[in-house]
């Protein structure tokens, strides 16, 4: 569908938990081109007292909300609900937050979705990720003393309003990167879970899911129980760890026996794998399939 208006947006919160709220929303309109239009900026009180991990950040007071509205009274909140169609198109960086604070106060959208985060992440998974990063990596910050002038505003590093600046600036590089995708593209990557290739954190950072699912198969089990993991990382790691099962090495991960197969322990230990089936903690499910296997084999 093609692209009516481009709405860039970021959110300052009370913090980050569930129970946290917005109080300052700030984004602004272009057309499909990118020329802006509109620039929306407002504070807003929330039900609830700013964390103050949350205030080191951002540096939002509680005096400096006292009298605003409720964010649902602003008129940039209001206008945003004018612009909620399926013709326009909203760009975020880290969009499940800002969109999951937007539903606290009543807001679905409805417009195409791009996660400047997600499409980085896929694209550029050898660089950091952050939005002030690349605003120093990627020389964006060059272009901010134009823009204050042109749009009478000024550009702070976690205020909501000079973050959207930086994010239209993002925007327009990966838009014009040859190693990125162009906008329908992205637009259709970010309607569903983006299946990654490449391990993005950890001790196993750099290294191909696909290897991780088979090499260090109960890393990547742990990673699904224990992590909150983001959608795309969600899909990636189930998708890798469930076309991997037949290639899977299942050896021993732990303990004496560390690279060992069941069934070259069960003639050594056979009380040792009893006790793995029965009592250990934190065994993959093939694993402790396979050591029951073995202990069912004729002696």
């Amino acid at each position: 569908m093609p692209v009516n208006k481009i709405i860039i947006l970021d959110t300052e919160t009370t913090g980050v938990l569930e129970e946290d709220r917005i109080i300052q929303l700030s984004y602004i309109v272009t057309d499909a081109q990118g020329k802006i239009e509109e620039v929306h900026n407002e504070f807003c009180e929330a039900p609830l007292a700013i964390k103050f991990d949350a205030m080191a950040i951002h540096h939002i007071t509680p005096e400096e909300l006292v009298g605003k509205p409720a964010c649902t009274e602003l008129l940039g909140y209001k206008r945003l609900h004018e612009l909620n169609t399926p013709d326009n198109l909203i760009v975020i960086q880290s969009a499940e937050f800002d969109l999951g604070m937007l539903s606290k106060e009543g807001f679905e959208s409805k417009m195409q979705l791009i996660d400047t985060f997600r499409i980085h992440r896929f694209f550029f998974h050898d660089d950091a990720h952050g939005l002030q990063y690349n605003r120093y990596a990627n020389g964006l910050y060059k272009k901010e003393a134009a823009q204050m002038k042109e749009l009478g505003v000024e550009i702070a590093a976690h205020d909501a309003l000079g973050d959207v600046i930086v994010l239209k600036n993002f925007y327009d590089y990966l838009l014009e990167h040859e190693d990125a995708p162009d906008e329908s593209k992205m637009i259709e990557m970010c309607s569903k879970p983006i299946l990654m290739d490449v391990m993005p954190f950890g001790k196993h950072k750099g290294k191909r899911i696909e290897e991780v699912a088979v090499s260090e198969r109960r890393s990547l089990s742990y990673m699904l129980d224990t992590f909150d993991l983001d959608q795309d990382l969600k899909y990636s790691f189930q998708y890798y760890y469930d076309l991997m099962k037949d290639k899977a090495s299942l050896v021993i991960g732990f303990g004496k026996y560390k690279g060992k197969a069941p069934a070259d322990v069960v003639g050594e230990d056979r009380s040792y794998l009893e006790w793995m089936a029965n009592k250990a903690e934190n065994i993959m499910p093939e694993l402790k399939t396979e050591i029951k296997r073995v202990l069912e084999l004729p002696v």
